[in-house]
């Protein structure tokens, strides 16, 4: 009995998806995937594929994170209501190295419910990276409710 464990190639040779799980940052040190500023000053990447995506839940904000290299920002049309963010975008046919392409792609998150839709915001940075941030609604303190007693004469 033997085990099939699929290969990857880049310029520097192959290697073992097994390899990027022991070591994540293989992939990243063998150039497949490139480095990423965001807008908060941290650094990351996204998986190197027109499309991929990261999703940030936490406390105060949601976060989605998108690569559109292959788009504008002009080409790029996000709608949103209560319960999803929708990020639409596409090009017509344009010439590349290859002869002509044209491209379209739409991609729809669930949001969490306790998102202020009010307070979206979105910006496209120079690598074509997407980012959409919601910040969470403030849990209010329970306040001391006074119910009145209703007296009922039987």
């Amino acid at each position: 009995m033997f085990a099939i464990t699929p290969r990857i190639s880049n310029d520097a040779g192959l290697f073992s998806l097994l390899d990027v799980i022991r070591d994540p940052y293989s992939m990243y040190q063998q150039g497949n995937l490139l480095p990423v500023r965001f807008g908060d000053g941290t650094i990351g990447h996204i998986g190197g594929r027109i499309g991929d995506s990261q999703v940030e839940n936490t406390d105060k904000e949601f976060r989605i994170r998108l690569d559109l290299s292959s788009y504008k920002p002009e080409e790029v049309k996000i709608t949103m209501d209560s319960q999803k963010v929708t990020v639409h975008a596409k090009h017509e046919e344009r010439r590349d190295n290859h002869g002509f392409v044209s491209r379209e792609m739409t991609r729809t998150y669930k949001l969490p419910n306790d998102v202020d839709v009010n307070s979206a915001s979105s910006s496209m940075n120079d690598n074509g990276t997407l980012s959409i941030k919601l910040s969470k609604t403030a849990l209010e303190a329970p306040k001391d409710v006074n119910i009145p007693v209703e007296f009922k004469k039987e």
